[in-house]
């Protein structure tokens, strides 16, 4: 048994088993028939392979030519300055408080039309829950008394 006769004998297999496999013809098809998205799709696959390429040189070279990534950072000059504490702590407040600033002075009276914006009559529509409140407040003063 030679080379040959075990080629021969890989080739008759391969052969006899390609007609069994019908699928092939329909992929054969289905590629003629959408070679535009195939080329897309394997144009997009060579560009991300050609950047993550790119990037893996860029990379390794980085290394190589700067050391260790951590005294780069040393010699920086931005990264060195001080910055002033004025920026990270807020400024002294005094423990006083000052006074009231008025925008425009108070009134010694008021009129009926002033208050009426801001007058609700308790009494409308919760006659029966004020009158509970002021009896259990009542209630509650009078069982204290001795």
């Amino acid at each position: 048994m030679g080379l040959g006769t075990i080629i021969e004998n890989i080739k008759e297999k391969i052969t006899n088993l390609l007609p069994s496999f019908d699928g092939f013809s329909s992929v054969r098809e289905n590629i003629k028939n959408n070679t535009k998205v195939i080329m897309i799709t394997v144009g997009a696959l060579m560009v991300i392979i050609a950047l993550l390429l790119v990037l893996a040189i860029v990379s390794h070279t980085r290394n190589l030519s700067g050391g260790d990534s951590q005294s780069d950072t040393g010699n920086d000059p931005i990264l060195r300055e001080r910055l002033p504490v004025e920026d990270f702590f807020l400024p002294y407040e005094p423990d006083f408080v000052p006074d009231v600033l008025l925008e425009r002075e108070p009134k010694e009276s008021w009129t009926e039309e002033d208050v009426r914006p801001f007058w609700t009559d308790p009494l409308e529509g919760n006659e029966g829950t004020w009158r509970k409140r002021i009896e259990s407040g009542i209630d509650s003063l009078l069982e204290n008394v001795p």
